[in-house]
């Protein structure tokens, strides 16, 4: 008998009838507060999962773009060098010079 009134009592929750009875209805308040704040859970963790999600793969593009960098900088390095800047000229008919260059000084007299 003690679990047919336990089936019945939830059936009547989940119904919604027990808002309808007189003792109850000071407490419509706080379960719709309730729910709102549920609601307000739920909505939360699901923005901070997709908050993480964004995050993970805002450091994936990151690090992509570091290695982008690197590789760059470093091939920017390599057309500095002399030897590689006489064969970029030597197509212009361009050649290093043999002799040093001379320091013109001139003095304010």
């Amino acid at each position: 008998m003690v679990k047919k009134k336990d089936q019945s009592s939830l059936l009547s929750l989940l119904k919604g009838e027990f808002i309808a009875h007189e003792n109850n209805q000071k407490y419509v308040l706080y379960i719709l507060m309730l729910v709102a704040l549920i609601l307000i859970n739920i909505s939360s963790s699901f923005r901070a999962e997709n908050l993480l999600k964004e995050s993970i793969s805002l450091k994936k593009e990151v690090s992509e773009l570091r290695l982008t960098y690197i590789t760059t900088k470093s091939n920017l390095m390599n057309l500095y060098k002399r030897s590689v800047i006489e064969e970029l000229v030597k197509e212009q008919g361009l050649k290093s010079s043999l002799v040093k260059p001379k320091i013109i000084e001139i003095s304010n007299e």
